[in-house]
This record gives C-alpha cells, structure tokens and sequence, in this order.
C-alpha cells in the first residue's frame, strides 16, 4: 500500500473570514492542487488533514477520509465545513488541506469504492491519534473517545511533570515525543 502526500494548499475565505465554499474558489482550489500533484488528484481517494497555519507553524483541526467518493466532493460537505468554520473562527491563520492520496502498485491515484477501502480507514485512525497529540481540541469526534482518555506516559496525553528513565527509553524504542 502506498500513499503520496500533496502539498499543504491554502483554502480561500469569503468576506466574513470562513471558509469560502462557492464553486468558483471550490474550483480553483482543485485546479490548484491537480496542477502541483501532477495528477488529477482530486478524484482520488486517500485522507486528508484540515490544518490552520499560524506564526507558531501549522495545526491540525480535523482529519478525513474520501474513500467512497474522491476527495473533489468529500473534502467540503456541509458537516466538514462546519468543522473547518467553528475552527477558524476564534482564530487567526490561513486554513490549509493537506491530501494524502493512496495509489495502486501500478502507481496510478486509486478510486472510490462503494465498499471502502480498509487502509485509508486505518490511516485516518493512526493520523487522528497523532493530530490529538498535537492538537487536544482537533474537532474529530467519531472514534476517539479512547484516543482523548487514554494516558501512556510519553506517547499519549503524557502527564505533566513525569519525565523519567522508563519514559524515555519507551520513546527511543517507539521513535516518539511525549
């Protein structure tokens, strides 16, 4: 299985500072990222991370998948932009969309499936559990009660002011940051 990233594009805001969603910029957008992928990226499917870049550097606030449709018609459904708005509202930045597309063994961008596709489900769980560490208030709800209770001193939710031996021998061995 293999998956190629894009590039992180900038999402276009309206007049009142959300997520501008009219087919005009939902158009150049894509134009944008096929441009730059070399493919036609948005019809693939993959998972895709709603990020706001800041002067501090770039956040995750939401992980997706497009599995059964491409990421052209999942990325900015009602519900996601929701999200994405609640996200950008109290906060100064540039929203950004990152893809991370999955590809056939032949090197081709693959395509929807009416019944999914299990490694893009697996991802986007792997990916939601290290946004979360990066971003507690990432708005994904579905599939992280455990991801936001779970404590494992230095490799999720890490406690404040343990910083020991057996900490830091678990991160060496998993290649991992409290």
């Amino acid at each position: 299985m293999q998956f190629e990233l894009s590039s992180a594009f900038e999402i276009e805001k309206s007049g009142n500072k959300l997520i501008d969603h009219d087919k005009a910029a939902l158009k150049r957008l894509w134009e944008s990222v096929d441009e730059d992928f070399g493919d036609f990226i948005s019809r693939g499917v993959g998972v895709y991370i709603f990020s706001i870049k800041a002067g501090k550097g770039i956040l995750p606030w939401y992980v997706g998948m497009a599995e059964k449709q491409p990421f052209c018609m999942e990325c900015f459904g009602s519900h996601k932009l929701l999200h994405y708005n609640n996200a950008i509202a109290a906060r100064k930045g540039t929203p950004v969309i990152t893809l991370i597309a999955k590809m056939t063994a032949g090197g081709k961008l693959a395509k929807p499936s009416k019944n999914g596709h299990k490694d893009i489900q697996l991802l986007e769980t792997m990916l939601i559990g290290s946004c979360l560490k990066r971003n507690s208030e990432l708005m994904n709800i579905k599939d992280t009660k455990h991801l936001r209770e779970m404590v494992v001193p230095g490799y999720l939710n890490n406690p404040k002011g343990r910083d020991t031996k057996r900490i830091k021998a678990l991160q060496e061995i998993i290649g991992a940051g409290g």
